[in-house]
Parts: structure tokens; sequence; C-alpha cells
């Protein structure tokens, strides 16, 4: 067995040693199933310098021309890499107190993380399909049987956008297979594809559909429909998976199969898709302004750093693209950050709601400060890792156009405004109900998210190694792309 074969394999075996968890307290439970989702990480720790370059192919179902294909470069190791880092954070933000069935809750996060590194590694197109459409099926139930009031209606919307979307995407993956068959390829291999995209009829319309369905489940403005409902109704660690990674495999479908075979294409879509980028962020930005609870308000703060990314991308440049595929990582793990000390929060005031209690930093200094840090690097503060990628996206966008740059940056002064808005409402507000809160966080807690606050500065302060790694990658998938060098 292959290492990148190993890598592949241990999330689903972990997510079968979850079931030893029914003969263990809550508490040893946790601890237990985070040790399971912490091997991946060390695995990725211990080995990622031979990871780039790695691949397995072997024959599957070798009579319609589909292989077990893996393979890792520097892009698929950051998306790797950043699963393998929330997903145990996302099981501290279960409340093993409220949760019933936790054994099976934790099976269906671990069983994630395996499709998502699948998903990633993937260079079969029926392989990557097949892990697109199969990592739904544990977030509806996550949603579904653990969700807030409203769980059953928003789960269904939740999976009625989504397979409206993937439905699309499996028609364009088999036009896209019989065309390689009348050209005399007949191959799902996205290599070949690659090559040959040029030469396929209807591949205008292939990459069309395609990019609808990226859009729908990343979610690109204005097909966000299920976004805030379903980011609210979730468990927090449903809306972790949902915020962080989710929303990472749509702009990976872009990445891989929007760059890599439809080149062409995604830059004759480029104006569009940058305007409702662009749009989306603004949209997003403003209708968190106005929300008048806290989960929601970072829900949509989530859609407009998605839309963020997604500008970068959409914009033919090497400085913005980079800049897209690290803020993807930092988005991630902010978002993780926000949502679990916004979990913690909400089981301490029980309430989501702004203007029930204030002046909160008086008896939860603890969880204040930590998400005083959080918050600032959401709102791209110097020395904190949003800053970067959102520096280099505008710095991409400014070069095409000047003009959309200033309108996306605005979207930076609308963050400070309705994240310090949270902070203000529910920590630094006069007065306070000191009857509804209950005690601080510990120290263990505020030790917990250490990792994620070493993160954050680190690739603030020091980003050099990762911009490198990912732009040699960059530059390799697309040879027409803007070749100038980042300073």
């Amino acid at each position: 067995m292959t290492d990148i074969t190993s890598l592949f394999i241990i999330p689903f075996l972990a997510s079968i040693g979850v079931f030893f968890t029914r003969y263990m307290s809550r508490i040893n439970a946790r601890y237990f199933v985070f040790i399971l989702s912490f091997i991946p990480l060390a695995f990725l720790l211990f080995g990622w310098r031979t990871w780039i370059g790695q691949e397995v192919n072997l024959p599957w179902i070798p009579s319609i021309g589909i292989n077990f294909h893996l393979k890792i470069d520097s892009i698929a190791l950051v998306f790797l890499f950043l699963t393998a880092i929330v997903i145990p954070f996302s099981l501290f933000a279960i409340s093993i107190d409220s949760f019933f069935r936790l054994n099976g809750f934790y099976f269906l996060i671990l069983f994630l993380e395996g499709l998502l590194f699948g998903f990633f590694m993937a260079r079969d197109l029926a392989l990557f399909t097949i892990f697109w459409e199969a990592m739904l099926i544990p977030l509806y139930f996550i949603i579904s049987i653990w969700g807030g009031e409203n769980r059953s209606q928003v789960a269904i919307k939740f999976l009625i956008y989504m397979i409206t979307g993937s439905t699309l995407m499996i028609a364009a993956v088999l036009a896209l297979y019989f065309s390689t068959i009348h050209i005399g390829v007949g191959t799902f291999n996205m290599n070949v594809l690659a090559q040959y995209a040029k030469h396929m009829p209807y591949a205008f319309w292939i990459a069309s559909i395609f990019f609808l369905a990226f859009s729908v489940k990343t979610p690109l403005f204005p097909l966000h429909g299920w976004l805030p409902d379903s980011y609210s109704e979730a468990p927090y660690a449903g809306t972790i998976l949902l915020s962080a990674l989710l929303s990472k495999a749509g702009i990976y479908g872009f990445i891989r199969i929007g760059n890599e075979i439809f080149s062409e294409q995604m830059r004759e879509w480029s104006p569009l898709l940058l305007g409702l980028a662009i749009a989306g962020v603004i949209y997003a930005s403003l209708c968190a302004w106005m929300q008048n609870e806290y989960k929601r308000l970072i829900s949509f703060s989530s859609l407009a750093h998605v839309n963020f990314i997604l500008a970068g991308l959409f914009v033919w440049n090497l400085i913005s693209r980079t800049g897209s595929i690290i803020q993807a990582f930092n988005h991630g793990i902010t978002i993780t950050a926000l949502f679990l000390v916004a979990g913690w929060l909400q089981e301490r005031i029980h309430t989501k709601e702004f203007g029930l209690v204030t002046g909160a930093a008086r008896q939860l200094p603890h969880l204040c400060w930590l998400t005083l840090f959080f918050v600032l690097s959401s709102v791209a503060l110097p020395g904190m890792n949003n800053f970067v990628g959102e520096l280099m996206i505008l710095l991409g966008v400014f070069s095409a156009n000047y003009w959309l740059a200033g309108i996306l940056g605005t979207s930076i002064i609308l963050s400070v405004v309705y994240m310090l808005r949270w902070m203000q409402s529910i920590y630094f507000g006069s007065g306070t109900h000191s009857e509804f809160i209950n005690k601080d966080i510990s120290w263990n807690k505020v030790s917990l998210m250490l990792p994620l606050i070493f993160l954050i500065l680190w690739v603030g302060i020091y980003p050099y190694p990762i911009v490198k790694v990912i732009e040699m990658d960059v530059k390799l998938q697309d040879p027409i792309i803007s070749m100038q060098e980042l300073p």
C-alpha cells in the first residue's frame, strides 16, 4: 500500500473506530474521537515534504475507462491540510451534554473527512464526481438530525440546491466523456481531458454546467439561497463543516476543472463571474450588517469572504489566483475559530440575538479577548492571515480594473463595521444581565485554540513559504496566465 493510499484510507478507518465509543463516557468518547481525527493531520505533518507529486493510478472500471487515480500537488496539499485541521476542531463545537447519538455524529464527521480527502486528491473525473456527490450525505444527516427547530425543512432545501447542481454536473461529466469518445480517446483522466478540451464539441456549454454546479456549492452570488438557513439551523459543528470545508469544495472545483480543463471557457466567462463575485461580496457584507443574530452575521460574513476568494480566481492573474488559494485556507481557519467561539458564547448567554445580553466582557473575559483576536483576523488586520490573502487578491484585481478593486476594497471596511458591531453589542455594551451568563471558558479551551492562533500569525507574518509553493502549481495549471512575479 502506497503512502497516498494510506492517507486516503485513514479517515475511513477512524470513522469505523468511532463505534468503540459506545463503551465510553461522553467525555472520554470525545477525546478518543479527537485522537482518531488527529491521525490524518499527524500523517500530513510528518510526511508533507514527500507528498507532492505522489500518485496512485489503478484500474477500477476499465471497461469504461475509470481508474482509481489519486495525486497530490501543492494546491491539493493546502486543501488536505485545511481539512485535517478543521475536522478535529469541529468536534469541540459539539455540546456533549445536549447531543444524543454522539457516536453517529462523530462517524459522519470522520466519514466526511475521508470523502473530502478523496475529492481533493482525485485525478479521475468520475472519481472526482463520486466524492463530490457523496459528501452531501453526511452533511444532510448532520443538519436534519442534530439541527435547530426548522432542521427538516432546511435540510431538504439544502439537498434540493445541492442535487440540482450535482445532477447538472453528472450530465456534464457524461457529455465530456462521450465527447472524448467522439475524438477517439474515451477517458475520465483529467490530465488527458485538459489536452483535448479545446477540440471537444460543445465545450463552452459543458464548461458552463460545471461552473453552475461549483457556483451552487461554494456558493457564488446569487446562488446562495441555501446558505443562511443551513448555516443558522445546523449545529455549530455542522456549520463549521459547511463554511470551512464544503465551500472549499466548490472553490477547488473552479481551480481544478475551470483552470485546468476549461481555461479558455473560464476566460470567456471571467467578466460575468467576476461581476457576480464582487456583487456577492457587497451584498453579503450589507446583509451581515443588518442581522440581529450573531450566528447569521458570521454566516453572511462567510458568504462575503468566499465570494472575495472567487473574485481572485476569476481574474486571470498570477498574484490574485495565488492569493485566492491562500485565502481559501485562511478563511477555513478563521471561520472555524469564529463559529467555535460563537458556539461557546451561546452556551453561556443562551441566546444568539443582539440586545438581550450586553457587557459580557466583564464576566467572560477569556472568551471576549479570544473572540476579538479572531474578529481582527477576519477583518484582515495587518500581521494576520486574512490580510495577506486579501491584499494579493486586491492587487490582482487592481491590475485588471482599478474601479473594481475599489468596489471590492469597500467590503473590508464593511467587515470591520459588522464584526465590531457584534463585539460592541455583546461584550462591550453598557450593563449586563448576569443571571443569564454561565462561567467563562476554561484555560483548557483557550489552550485548544493556540494552534489556530499560531497559524493565523504565521501566515500573516511570514507567508513566503506557502506563497512560493502554491505559485509554482498555479503557473503549471495554465501556462498562458500572466507570468508576472510576486515581489
